[in-house]
């Protein structure tokens, strides 16, 4: 009978160890924020050529309505920039024109709720060539 309860100790001993183990390294990934939910990307998918730097759903700084984004041009100078919000057309501004490279846009009017495509096309100065390039913001 005490081999039995010499087995029984020590298979508890090893899972005992075991299970704290688990614990402690639960408990330190829960401390690091792992387990916590954070707010969605706000663009995904992002847009191809130009780089996501903000969006606003509410007016604030220099968007005088609700829904803003703000992106900067890519590596080449564009001109005759339009964006559209879902199919309907937005306003869209770049500080200089033609909008040179590294600069930043602003599309404002962008619906406030629901996934919102949207769709900028431009014109490429070097080349002439018109393009088009789209992202999703998510409300």
């Amino acid at each position: 009978m005490r081999i039995k309860g010499q087995t029984a100790m020590e298979y508890l001993m090893t899972y005992g160890w075991a299970i704290l183990i688990i614990i402690v390294v639960v408990a330190a990934l829960y401390a690091m924020g792992i387990f916590s939910i954070k707010g969605g990307v706000a663009c995904s998918p992002c847009f191809s050529y130009f780089a996501f730097v903000d969006y606003s759903k509410t007016t604030s700084g220099t968007c005088a309505t609700p829904g803003c984004l703000y992106i900067r041009n890519g590596p080449k100078t564009i001109n005759a920039i339009t964006a559209t919000d879902n199919g309907i057309g937005v306003a869209i501004t770049c500080a200089a024109t033609p909008c040179s490279a590294g600069k930043d846009l602003t599309i404002e009017g962008i619906g406030t709720t629901g996934d919102r495509v949207i769709e900028i096309t431009y014109t490429d100065v070097s080349s002439g060539l018109v393009h088009t390039d789209s992202g999703t913001i998510h409300n």
